[in-house]
């Protein structure tokens, strides 16, 4: 009886966000658990009690997009997102490892060499930013587009019954985005004066050896940079976590682990990129920003990973 309890309590807390989700969790369970002697048993009370949402709603719930998309739609549209920037990612990747010549394998040159004699492709991976954020406002457009040519009724089902009461998923399925809004602001944050750092004129003024290899990882990071993004974006929007958005999110954020470990091993980073310290403070901070993106982008990938899977194997609790 107290999974019942728990799957009813998670349905209601996945309407709200951090301190307010615990809140009203504590607030719930207490008032339930006090009026448990007044019924029969649990079910009849969770039953009386209402459907989750309405129980949301009078804990002060207010959904910030009133429209109901079409379900199916919203999840074609995410696997095509997913997909094609998972596709772009592979293959930015594979041009700037190429790049930085630090490729395990030798019949990717095929590969690049193929790439190399396209100049649409070539401009692409050169300009991943504008590549996915081109990505994502064609997936907005044709999500809207296909919303309305296949419509959903509007009105949310109210009725709640015994039935509905026992289909309600294991509270584990009930993501917490808590830690990883936390990441993302930190992450968020953290790009953005890498950005304006490196948008002056600071690689051109480094007479370094190595100062072009520098000038291509601001590019080599931007495809994971935004593909994290439209991950937590998609992330975000579920109250309940999907099998095969699980192993979306994995498969992208394990690709992007690997990658940056064969630039990091294969490249000789630490020993033949980073610039020298007693130069001047401009010298400091490339090293700063260059080996932060790499801690900011491998912990959170390591932190979704582990995440992932730990969500995928309760998704196969009773």
């Amino acid at each position: 009886m107290n999974d019942l309890l728990e799957r009813y309590l998670g349905a209601v807390c996945s309407y709200f966000l951090g301190f307010k989700k615990k809140r009203v969790y504590d607030d719930l369970k207490y008032h339930i658990q006090s009026s448990v002697h007044q019924y029969d048993d649990l079910e009849d009370l969770l039953v009386n009690y209402g459907h989750p949402r309405s129980i949301a709603l009078s804990y002060g719930y207010r959904p910030i997009i009133q429209h109901i998309f079409n379900p199916k739609v919203v999840s074609i549209i995410e696997r095509i997102v997913l997909l094609i920037s998972g596709i772009y990612l592979f293959f930015s990747t594979l041009f700037y490892l190429e790049q930085f010549n630090c490729l395990p394998f030798q019949d990717s040159h095929q590969v690049i060499a193929t790439l190399n004699t396209s100049n649409i492709i070539a401009l692409l991976l050169s300009h991943p930013f504008l590549v996915m954020i081109s990505i994502a406002v064609i997936a907005i457009i044709s999500l809207i587009l296909a919303d309305q040519k296949y419509k959903v009724p509007q009105e949310i089902d109210p009725l709640w019954s015994l039935q509905k009461l026992y289909d309600l998923p294991h509270q584990s399925h009930y993501p917490s985005h808590v830690a990883e809004t936390i990441f993302m602001i930190i992450f968020t944050i953290f790009f953005i004066f890498y950005s304006i750092f490196f948008s002056r004129d600071i690689i051109i003024q480094i007479q370094h050896e190595s100062y072009q290899m520098i000038h291509l990882m601001t590019y080599f990071f931007q495809p994971f940079i935004m593909i994290i993004f439209v991950d937590y974006i998609i992330d975000i929007t579920k109250k309940i976590y999907t099998k095969k958005y699980l192993k979306y999110s994995t498969l992208i954020n394990l690709f992007t682990l690997i990658s940056l470990t064969i630039f990091v091993v294969n490249s000789g980073f630490l020993h033949d990129y980073l610039l020298p310290l007693n130069i001047n403070i401009n010298y400091t901070f490339v090293n700063f920003f260059i080996i932060g993106a790499l801690i900011m982008i491998y912990t959170i990938s390591l932190y979704k990973l582990l995440r992932n899977l730990k969500s995928y194997r309760s998704l196969f609790r009773s």
